[in-house]
């Protein structure tokens, strides 16, 4: 997390324990992990790839009860037309996690984890 923090690309982990969520729950989950350190996709992006592809709202509210922020990186995730959307850290720390990784893919070949 030190690394994240400081603007280093991290990849985290495969293996979560996500046994409390639905089904729905962790296939948004899922799908959000697949989105890459410095990009966004949109919760209608989520939807399709969690096989629910008319479910962007429901999608929204999957990712607000991610229990493991940064991890399942749900700030990647944008409406359709760019907005923010919400976030349970709020939007200003949305905007700095998204800031944070724009900035972290310029310095990636300084980073040492």
């Amino acid at each position: 997390m030190t690394a994240y923090f400081i603007g280093c690309p991290v990849y985290f982990p495969d293996e979560l324990d996500l046994s409390r969520a639905t089904p729905f729950q962790r296939r948004v989950w899922q799908a959000a992990r697949l989105i890459p350190y410095g990009q966004t996709r949109s919760y209608a992006w989520v939807a399709g790839q969690a096989g629910a592809p008319l479910a962007a709202r429901a999608v929204g509210q999957a990712l607000g009860m991610n229990p493991l922020p940064v991890i399942i990186p749900c700030h990647r995730v944008l409406a359709s037309d760019g907005a923010m959307g919400g976030f349970t850290g709020g939007l200003e720390m949305k905007q700095r996690l998204l800031a944070l990784e724009r900035e972290g893919i310029s310095k990636a070949g300084s980073c040492r984890h």
